[in-house]
């Protein structure tokens, strides 16, 4: 009975521990990083589109600050710091990447 039950709580601990990183992507308000290439800036809209490093997909983020926009061009290298809204992508600070530190990802 003993050995049965350290097994059944053993195997909930794995399981746990290999499905709460998943839904740690969809919490709401949780910061999240994307680095890639500015491809796309609407300032009118107060969005930018970026080319993913990591899967070449495009992301349209929306910022609140259009201050942010400023200094952003097209084809900069740069890491997003976002949180999801929704559908929706808010970026909340974007940072340059050099040449040196791109190539680390």
């Amino acid at each position: 009975m003993m050995k049965r039950l350290t097994m059944l709580v053993s195997l909930l601990l794995v399981i746990a521990v290999m499905t709460v990183p998943a839904f740690a992507l969809s919490v709401p308000g949780m910061k999240h990083h994307e680095t890639g290439n500015v491809t796309a800036i609407d300032k009118n809209a107060k969005t930018f589109t970026l080319t993913a490093d990591k899967d070449q997909k495009k992301y349209t983020f929306e910022v609140k600050d259009p201050a942010l926009l400023n200094t952003l061009r097209t084809g900069e290298h740069v890491r997003v710091a976002y949180s999801k809204k929704g559908a929706q992508l808010i970026a909340s600070g974007i940072s340059e990447k050099t040449a040196r530190t791109a190539s680390r990802k």
